[in-house]
């Protein structure tokens, strides 16, 4: 990390791919700064993402803490694999269909992996290529077929993303694809499932269904880029451990002047739900193919920074792009110059609406209280013990312009706590019987490992035994 800008807060996921998938670039990409490690499942098989699993815990032997998180593909419609990329002219005529193609075509045609494309392509606006590379306006639908005029001139090449805003893809929530690729990420110890496409709080309650089944404990973070789910959206919040803004997608699914607003809309509403927000897709996209971002490019980083998202993404930059690293190190640039805005708690401090109706008040409001007192007393960092992370996401949720210190019990714990806001994540053991052991044992590591110097001032978040109870407390210690 940079030594002469300060701690960063909001933390950064990089997708790994054929560029960065190494134990060695995996190594460089955590001393940059990331912090979570994203597998994208609608590229690359099995064999490939396990040896990135791999890589990364490797990595983590070395004393980094990287959590891993698996995209799946979801239910979305793609174009088939080609040889070579189909060359588009503005005016032309494209049809779209579910069979084979022959080579022997008389127009333009593109493949894709959806069988009832023509029938829920009838109240589509239009076609979306690619997230916005390509728009194509429908001309004539029959039978199986789609014909559709380019707007713009593009290539259509393998896998890509085909949109039909204002249609309602009757695809399932989860396909077989996406069940194998779970179980997988079951058996390999993931951190994170990011489901594509979810429509309802329905969906998240399946995988949270098939998860228990496995006796997993991994967390859930919704991608928002329907239409659907920005209307159901409180209900995923609430049925959701994290939340992702994806915007690419969501862009071609929605008029793309909403998306600022529906954005902005979300972060606040998982800040007042008190869970994890991030803002992802093409935050750098142009730094793929050069080694400085755009000054949009730049500002969209601020925003999200200004906004206190808990993170923001990098996907094809890091996955694929030339210069990974360049971008990890502009995004850590930007968002350490533009993300401390001085706290205001009025967010937080009304738990009377639908919003707030689930939030464990005594925790929030004892993280709140440890947040305005580091503030007014300026210290030096905020110590949470926090078996299974509850308290820790609570005093990030407060957004103190303070280091948070938060210290588990578990490593799975230290990992996911990797997605929150200003937490540094570290692993001790608890004292069964005195809490105030487990404290000093905190600071001793802290000492040790030289985050926690002598005479600084800590505000220390934690239990106490008194009497035959524990008895939550917020404590203000100075280091000797």
């Amino acid at each position: 990390m940079s030594s002469a800008l300060p701690f960063r807060f909001t933390k950064i996921i990089a997708t790994l791919g054929p560029a960065t998938n190494s134990v060695e670039k995996i190594e460089e990409l955590a001393n940059l700064g990331i912090n979570v490690c994203r597998m994208n499942f609608s590229h690359g098989d099995h064999a490939f993402h396990g040896q990135t699993i791999k890589n990364v815990k490797a990595v983590n032997k070395k004393g980094h803490s990287l959590a891993l998180m698996l995209d799946t593909k979801g239910p979305e419609v793609r174009t088939g694999d080609v040889k070579e990329p189909l060359v588009i002219t503005k005016g032309d005529l494209v049809t779209f269909t579910p069979r084979d193609l022959t080579g022997k075509e008389k127009s333009k045609t593109v493949k894709v992996n959806y069988d009832f494309f023509a029938r829920d392509a009838k109240n589509a606006r239009c076609i979306i290529i690619d997230n916005g590379s390509i728009e194509m306006t429908l001309v004539k639908i029959e039978k199986d077929t789609v014909i559709a005029k380019a707007l713009d001139g593009g290539k259509i090449g393998s896998r890509r993303h085909v949109n039909l805003p204002g249609a309602y893809i009757s695809l399932p929530s989860f396909t077989d694809k996406d069940w194998k690729d779970i179980k997988f990420g079951i058996d390999q110890n993931v951190d994170f499932f990011a489901p594509s496409f979810v429509r309802s709080g329905d969906d998240i309650r399946e995988l949270k269904e098939f998860l228990k089944k496995h006796k997993c404990d991994a967390h859930i973070m919704a991608k928002i880029e329907t239409p659907q789910a920005v209307t159901n959206i409180d209900d995923i919040i609430t049925e959701s451990d994290a939340i992702m803004v994806a915007r690419g997608d969501l862009g071609s699914e929605v008029p793309f002047e909403d998306v600022p607003g529906i954005q902005d809309d979300i972060v606040r509403k998982c800040r007042k739900a008190g869970k994890p927000v991030l803002v992802a897709t093409q935050m750098l996209e142009s730094m793929i193919l050069n080694p400085t971002p755009t000054r949009a490019e730049v500002t969209d980083i601020a925003y999200a920074a200004k906004s206190q998202a808990d993170c923001t993404m990098l996907s094809g930059e890091t996955a694929n792009g030339m210069y990974p690293m360049k971008a990890v190190a502009a995004m850590d640039t930007v968002l350490r110059k533009c993300e401390r805005i001085e706290p205001t708690y009025d967010l937080l401090i009304d738990a009377s609406d639908d919003e707030t109706k689930d939030i464990d008040l005594p925790r929030r409001e004892q993280a709140l209280s440890a947040s305005v007192l580091a503030t007014k007393l300026d210290a030096d960092a905020i110590v949470v013990i926090s078996k299974h992370g509850k308290t820790a996401l609570a005093v990030s949720n407060c957004r103190p312009l303070v280091h948070i210190h938060a210290f588990t019990e578990t490593e799975d714990s230290q990992r996911r706590l990797s997605l929150v806001w200003g937490v540094s994540a570290h692993c001790i053991k608890f004292s069964d019987n005195n809490p105030d052991k487990t404290i000093a044992d905190a600071i001793a590591r802290g000492k040790k490992e030289g985050f926690f110097k002598k005479g600084q001032r800590i505000v220390a978040v934690s239990d106490i035994r008194s009497a035959d109870e524990r008895v939550s407390t917020i404590q203000i210690r100075t280091i000797v």
